[in-house]
């Protein structure tokens, strides 16, 4: 296919500024929206349908003014009918989940044409849904045509040719977000979606991409030597599709600061970066079921899931050539779930000392774990509440400077904490302030007066000013406002 997901008629692939430049962030979250209602309702349930119809009403509205609309996805972008979608830092989330849709199903493009109705979309999305499977997925064009879907076109990613694109993009990068917050955001997403393909792409391999990694860890590795910790505050951001492959990213960062705090260099920080995100490698060879089990697992279970730090190992061997990046890498899959008090597995021989970045990845992996959303907890840790866990009765299994390195690097009360203040204020704690623990940037939730603000126009405590101060910290069941959204804005 030639550049058809892009124009029809014959104009400029790559034109700027045309359509309506709003409707594309909008087609985005309503489609993304509509993604997500389907995996919980059934088609003919009404919040199906309610989303069902936003969408279709953008599309609609596009329609008005286009003769079809074409959503591309082309080298980690958008584009709607040849124009790219920005990925505004708002925007990140909604933008790399949706592409994970598309990437999962191989899908390039998706075209509407005129005459689109819902009963038609209703159709289309069944199919879709059932394209998770791989299966399906290679015959979701054919799949449609059988259902009489006539309006709607998928478009296999394998008829798009990206090379010659992605060269036509190389003048028209956009500009770099001016806020510290933007540019984090972007660094952010950029690396879950990145991590994501690394791992997929091992999986079908047998071994990981090294230098891909290190292309992703360096720009955290700049955002912390410039002293930006906001990148630090979306570690806490637990609650969306990609969390499997933001945990590696999470890991990456927390271990990467707390390397800055412990005297590392560039070089190896960068290296660290890389070891940490590659720590889950052997959680390949895991099958599916077993990792996202919700029960206690079974023996035989559990001895599978023990053996994913040597699954991981084996993935690293496979690599051609032995580079010290490698090494690195290799140890941080073995010895991230070994603890400084020699508990933990794999067991090994009583000569055998624990590498220093392994250290270091080994305590962010067990911070980061024991906040997220698990579905064998009850109730995860607040990060308040981990982070007490890890200096209280868990504190002898981890390096004590290891531990002083996390508490720089997260604060006293770490990003995703909610506070009541000396004021009466209600805050989320956002990123760390390195000046002053205590006083970290936040966000304001709710007034002293009992008003809620509005997650992306409340408030920025940038850091906590010097007359309040911290008198409690909220359980998650005191808080009648979600710290989400604040923390996604």
């Amino acid at each position: 296919m030639s550049e058809a997901p892009f124009r029809t008629d014959g104009g400029a692939p790559l034109a700027e500024g045309e359509p309506a430049p709003n409707l594309g962030p909008q087609l985005l979250v309503r489609l993304s929206a509509l993604i997500r209602t389907a995996r919980t309702h059934d088609v003919s349930n009404q919040a199906f349908q309610r989303q069902l119809q936003d969408c279709l009403a953008i599309v609609l509205q596009i329609l008005e003014e286009e003769s079809e609309v074409a959503l591309a996805a082309v080298a980690d972008y958008f584009y709607l009918n040849g124009v790219r979608i920005k990925a505004m830092p708002s925007l990140l989330p909604v933008y790399h989940a949706l592409m994970a849709e598309f990437e999962r199903r191989s899908l390039g493009a998706i075209r509407f044409h005129e005459g689109v109705g819902g009963a038609e979309r209703e159709r289309f999305f069944q199919l879709f849904m059932a394209a998770e499977d791989p299966g399906l997925a290679e015959r979701l064009g054919e799949a449609a045509q059988e259902a009489s879907i006539e309006h709607i076109v998928p478009i296999p990613a394998s008829e798009i040719r990206e090379e010659e694109i992605v060269r036509e993009l190389d003048d028209k990068k956009e500009p770099e977000p001016s806020s510290e917050r933007g540019r984090a955001k972007r660094v952010f997403w950029r690396a879950v979606l990145g991590t994501k393909k690394i791992l997929v792409r091992a999986n079908q391999t047998g071994r990981p991409d090294l230098r891909h990694a290190k292309r992703l860890v360096q720009p955290v590795v700049d955002s912390i030597m410039r002293h930006e910790y906001s990148i630090v505050g979306l570690t806490a951001l637990k609650d969306h599709d990609e969390y499997t492959y933001a945990h590696c990213v999470n890991v990456s960062i927390l271990a990467v600061s707390m390397g800055h705090v412990l005297g590392l260099s560039r070089q190896s920080l960068a290296d660290l970066g890389v070891a940490a995100l590659m720590h889950d490698l052997g959680k390949m060879a895991v099958p599916a079921e077993v990792l996202r089990k919700p029960a206690r697992l079974t023996p035989e279970e559990w001895d599978l899931m023990r053996r994913h730090p040597l699954e991981g190992v084996k993935m690293m061997v496979r690599m051609p050539g032995l580079s010290w990046l490698a090494v690195d890498s290799m140890r941080a899959c073995l010895e991230h779930h070994m603890n400084y008090d020699r508990t933990g597995y794999p067991e090994v021989g009583e000569g055998w000392g624990q590498a220093a970045m392994s250290r270091i990845v080994a305590l962010a992996d067990c911070f980061d774990a024991m906040t997220a959303h698990r579905a064998y907890h009850k109730r995860p840790f607040t990060p308040f509440e981990g982070l007490q866990h890890l200096l209280g009765p868990s504190r002898v299994q981890f390096d004590p400077a290891v531990l002083w390195a996390l508490v720089c690097t997260v604060g006293l009360y770490p990003p995703g904490t909610v506070m009541m203040t000396s004021s009466g204020h209600i805050i989320v704690s956002t990123s760390p302030n390195p000046d002053d623990l205590a006083r970290p940037k936040s966000r304001v939730m709710v007034l002293p007066d009992g008003k809620v603000q509005p997650g992306d126009g409340g408030a920025v405590w940038d850091p906590m000013p010097p007359d309040e101060h911290v008198t409690r910290v909220l359980r998650p069941e005191e808080q009648e406002v979600s710290a989400t959204e604040y923390l996604a804005a």
